[in-house]
Parts: structure tokens; sequence; C-alpha cells
């Protein structure tokens, strides 16, 4: 009874810290682009945010793992990406505002990664129930977000961001600290690895010894850059095939929304057909997905196969974090999962945005999406290459 009420309180943090992300992110360069700021200024904002929070994570994860209470540190994340997110709202001086915006994401990058590490050290088996309800919050702020902005300022994003992070620090310190040394349990009562935080320092040299998680780390960079700055290009793809920006909204709703059912599917998924064949056959799927877009199919039919997102980020976003977790000591959780988040995600998705612009410029935004699929192309061959699909002992 006491592990399932962990687990709503878990429930609580995703939903909270997701619904941050989902009020900013698609709304940040409407906002800038408010208050004067030119693209290559959006641009140059925006990147910094993912090159601080690439920093951030490594940062915040070694202090993480050598945390004797980790919930702190999370804790203390949310409050202070809070607080400067209520700053940012009175700053509209552009290098200000790069230097206020780098700091608050320097808080903010390694809440998701950090938050992971809590479920998988302690709660691995019901990791896929609890991070659905991250995709359930960002999916009703990605759509109430920006109906909240028309009516009452675009500035009132950042207060929305601010609350929801302040929440989610007082949520995660009503979480249960384990013991050091003890034994944890996931719902169904199914014991768990020993930890032994805050008695031995860990540093990112252990990890880097780790073979086979800095193969699945580096073929994240194929698969997870492209997903991540979809969000990026996809409103461009949407248009160009006839839909307009109201639709935008809606089909993004769609897209994310479509995530939460599939990563709940994703545990009876994996017990049928292995965790290693169905991240694969996921990973094919988004090259075929990217490729099918770099055909330049209608808004309709986009809209009408919005549950490839699903399909795709459903099981990857819950599943290849599990299978990183699983192939390290306990101990590099922490350090593991942030080093995904910084390389595979944020190094990623500067790659991929930056290339993305670049095939933007020349071939439009089919180009971009035949640069994806190429992209998730490698990263499937890598995947076998490296005999990834192969049962992990």
């Amino acid at each position: 009874m006491r592990n399932n009420v962990e687990i709503h309180k878990f429930k609580g943090l995703y939903f909270l810290t997701y619904a941050a992300l989902g009020v900013l992110v698609p709304l940040i360069g409407q906002y800038l682009s408010s208050i004067g700021f030119s693209g290559t200024q959006i641009g140059i904002v925006t990147s910094v945010g993912t090159a601080v929070a690439i920093f951030a994570a490594t940062f915040w994860g070694k202090i993480y793992s050598n945390s004797a209470d980790g919930r702190k540190v999370v804790a203390l994340l949310c409050a202070a990406a809070a607080l400067m997110g209520v700053v940012n709202t009175f700053v509209t001086e552009f290098m200000v505002f790069v230097i206020t915006y780098g700091i608050m994401y320097f808080f903010q990058g390694p809440v998701n990664g950090l938050t992971d590490a809590m479920v998988l050290e302690h709660n691995q088996g019901s990791f896929a129930q609890i991070r659905l309800f991250g995709a359930v919050g960002y999916a009703i702020t990605v759509f109430t977000g920006g109906r909240i902005g028309a009516a009452f300022g675009l500035q009132k994003i950042f207060y929305i961001y601010a609350v929801a992070f302040l929440f989610g620090a007082m949520v995660v310190m009503r979480i249960r600290q384990r013991a050091s040394g003890k034994d944890s349990y996931d719902a169904k009562g199914t014991k768990g690895r020993t930890l032994k935080k805050g008695k031995e320092t860990i540093s990112f040299s252990e990890l880097l010894c780790d073979k086979k998680s800095i193969q699945l780390i580096i073929c994240g960079i194929f698969v997870m850059g492209t997903n991540v700055a979809n969000n990026t290009y996809f409103s461009f793809l949407f248009r160009d095939g006839g839909g307009t920006v109201a639709g935008v909204g809606t089909v993004f709703l769609l897209m994310v929304g479509s995530e939460a059912p599939f990563m709940a599917l994703a545990p009876w998924i994996t017990k049928r057909f292995s965790q290693e064949k169905i991240i694969v056959s996921a990973m094919i799927l988004s090259a075929v997905r990217f490729s099918w877009y770099a055909t330049g199919p209608s808004w309709q039919m986009l809209m009408a196969l919005f549950f490839l997102q699903g399909m795709v980020n459903g099981i990857l976003l819950v599943e290849y974090v599990k299978y990183l977790s699983a192939v390290v000591e306990s101990k590099l959780i922490g350090i593991a999962v942030s080093a995904f988040y910084a390389v595979s995600s944020n190094g990623g998705s500067i790659l991929c945005n930056f290339l993305g612009g670049i095939a933007m410029d020349h071939f439009g935004s089919v180009g971009v999406y035949g640069l994806f699929g190429i992209f998730n192309a490698i990263g499937v061959a890598l995947y076998f290459l490296w005999g990834l699909h192969k049962k992990k002992d």
C-alpha cells in the first residue's frame, strides 16, 4: 500500500515537471518574437538553453550520484528553475535574456533525467506507468498554454512554468527517502538492487568503462535527437502540407497525447517480444516515419497518422532508458541517465536542429525529414552492428 502511495507521488512529479516544459517549449519562440527578438536571436536563445543543459546534466548528475539524499538535489533544481522562470518575465534585453535563460536551463535541464534515475533506482517495474503521466502533463499544457497566452499575454507562460516546478519541488520532498544500503521494492513487491549512495565517490570515468552503455548513448544521438528536433520542424511540414497554425496545436496535442497509452502498453509488449527487439522495432518505425514525412504528405494524412509518434516515443522514452539502467551497475544509474540526456537527447537535438536548419534553407521541410530518416537509419545500423538487439546478460 505504501509503495502505491509513493508511485502516485512520482506520477504527480512527472505530471508537473513535464507540464512546465509543455507550456514553455512550444511557445518560447512566439514569446521572444513578441518582445522584439529576431529569428536569429530566438535561435541563439534556444540553442544556448540546450547547450547549457548538456553541461548541467553531467554536473548535477554527478552531484546526485554522490548525494546521500537525491530528493534534495531534485527539489533544489525545481525550485531554482521556478525562480528563474519568474525572473525571465522582467528581462527584455537580448544579452541579459540569454544569460538568465541559460541559468534557468542550468537548473531545469537535469530535472527529467534525475527524476528518471530516482524511479529506475527504486521502482523500475513501475517506470512505464509513472512516465506516462509526464506525457499527459505535457499534452495538456501544450493545448492550454497557447490559449492562456493569447488571453492573458504570453509572459504568463513563465508563471505557469514557475508554479508547476514549485509544486514539483514540494512533491519530490514528500517522496519517502530510501535508506542507504537497503533493499528497495517496486509496486509488486519485487526486490530491487541495493544502493549505497553517499559512501563512495562516483565519477564519469567509471561509466566510460562500460562499453554497452556508451554504445546505447551513441545510438541514441541518431534517434533521440531527431525526435526532439521534430518539435521544431514539424509545424513547417504541417503548414507546407496545407495545414493552419491553429491545426498545429491540435495535431501536437494528438501526437503527444498518443505517447501515454503506448507507454502504458510498453511493459506488456516487452514481456512478449523482449526489450531489445521492441526498442529496435521502434527505431525502425521512426526511420520509416520520417522517410515518409520526406515525401511531403498532406496535412490530413499527418493528422490521421498522429499515433505514429506515440508508437515511437511511447516505447523509446520508456524502454530505452530502462535498457540503459539495466546494463550498468546500480551506483551508476544516476550518472548514466544524466549522460544519456546530455549526449543523446540534448547533444543530438543540437546536432539535428543545426543540420535541420541547413536542410530547411536548401531543400525545405521535406529535406529536413529526409535527413532525419537517414539519421535514424544510422542509429538502427549501429544498434545491430554492436549487437544491442541481442538479449542482455
